[in-house]
């Protein structure tokens, strides 16, 4: 496996990357404008359902509601999105999220928004947001014609990812403050549609839509099948996926419990429950940056030593008194998110054949996510019962049982990638 990744990485150059390639460029101003509406989105919605409940229970409930959608459908979508335009399930995407945020708007602004308004449209925008995510991985490496640029790219859109979060976060908790959650809303709805219009000025056109005749042949199940039957002979891929599912699960309480966290422990409002969000934005940039910064050669102890510094930054909020410590508990586990998750996407992205990509994404998604719906439920009723810290200090136990398998496992230890410098043109693969 490692053979098939040499010469595929390199140290990454932002500038030559966003100036050579124009469609890769319209694709990272989509994400950036569309990430900054969705810290907006996220920070309102969970502080929303707080204040309407008073319970972490329906926080994580909704969550589930996230993320559930994907759990069935997935799938399904990855297969679709192997035979169809990336670029128009793109757009449909961002058009249906402008659409369902808007409504969102409306019913929060008339005083109609009820709790199962929130479960559907939540429903809805997960569906669209796989869909939307599903095809701009499949579609990277297609957009990155010299694949030494594809883990520059990656880091770039994360580094991105994070400043918007950051941004995002903190005026998400201004507008929650002074406007109220509709003003996030609508901010968000905006953004689907700026994104909608930006990823319309990519040229390039899909390997699936050239080639659409050749994957109808099969029924979807047998596509699904397909991706399966390759993904199931990848060894060190499956347990990256494994300890990928189990850190999830540890992740549960930094998704679920902010607001109880904030509220109950360290007596804040939404401002503060703003700073806390943007303290793992800040540590996700540092991490991106980091990665970026690097040629990494072993995957697997990336990923295992990552998921140390989660169980640190875990441990850290479990002891903090003070909002301060807490951030900076939240930045060291963002930090250590970062540094797992950009390799292995660009592991996923090298190794797998471009007209399975779509399933084998979905296929490992699917699986990272399997555990979540239960987990977040299950955090939410435990924080209720037993407390916000101690669910904090369990999640870094579980990541410290994360880190001892990653360490002590020979696949993972010996998966190793080759990381040479280049000089080649992002769009060409000619020298500049």
């Amino acid at each position: 496996m490692c053979s098939q990744l040499n010469s595929a990485i390199s140290k990454p150059n932002y500038r030559l990357l966003l100036k050579h390639n124009a469609d890769f460029r319209y694709l990272w101003l989509a994400r950036a404008c569309s990430f900054f509406g969705d810290s907006l989105y996220n920070l309102a919605i969970s502080w929303l359902v707080y204040s309407m409940t008073g319970s972490s229970l329906q926080v994580g409930l909704v969550i589930v509601a996230k993320f559930l959608p994907e759990m069935v459908l997935g799938l399904f979508i990855g297969a679709w999105v192997d035979r169809l335009n990336k670029k128009i399930l793109m757009q449909i995407s961002d058009a249906a999220q402008a659409l369902l945020t808007g409504t969102l708007a409306v019913l929060m602004i008339t005083g109609q928004l009820q709790l199962l308004h929130i479960y559907l449209i939540t429903v809805g925008l997960s569906i669209m947001g796989n869909l939307f995510a599903t095809s701009q991985s499949s579609w990277m490496p297609e957009l990155i014609a010299d694949k030494t640029y594809l883990i520059s790219a990656n880091s770039l859109l994360s580094v991105s990812l994070q400043i918007t979060r950051i941004l995002g976060t903190v005026a998400g908790g201004i507008l929650v403050a002074s406007i109220g959650n509709s003003g996030a809303v609508i901010v968000d709805a905006v953004t689907f549609i700026v994104s909608l219009a930006l990823i319309q000025r990519i040229k390039q056109r899909s390997k699936a839509e050239k080639n659409s005749g050749a994957a109808t042949d099969l029924s979807i199940f047998a596509e699904i099948r397909e991706g399966w039957k390759w993904l199931r002979g990848q060894t060190a891929l499956l347990l990256l996926i494994l300890l990928g599912t189990l850190s999830n699960i540890a992740l549960g309480p930094s998704n679920v419990l902010p607001p109880m966290l904030i509220e109950e422990l360290l007596q804040g409002g939404s401002s503060e429950l703003g700073i806390f969000n943007a303290a793992i934005a800040v540590g996700l940039l540092l991490g991106g940056l980091f990665v970026g910064s690097k040629s990494p050669r072993r995957i697997g102890l990336w990923f295992s030593c990552g998921l140390g510094v989660q169980g640190l930054g875990m441990c850290v909020i479990a002891l903090s008194p003070v909002l301060w410590t807490a951030c900076f508990g939240n930045l060291i586990l963002g930090f250590g998110v970062t540094v797992t998750v950009i390799p292995m996407s660009t592991l996923f992205q090298l190794l797998v054949p471009s007209p399975l990509r779509g399933r084998v994404n979905s296929i490992s998604s699917m699986a990272f996510n399997i555990s979540i719906p239960l987990t977040y439920g299950g955090v939410g009723i435990l924080a209720d019962r037993i407390g916000v810290e101690v669910c904090f200090g369990l999640a870094a136990i579980l990541f410290a049982v994360c880190l001892i398998i990653g360490l002590t496992n020979h696949h993972l230890r010996s998966l190793d990638i080759k990381a040479p410098q280049s000089s080649r043109s992002p769009q060409t693969g000619q020298s500049v």
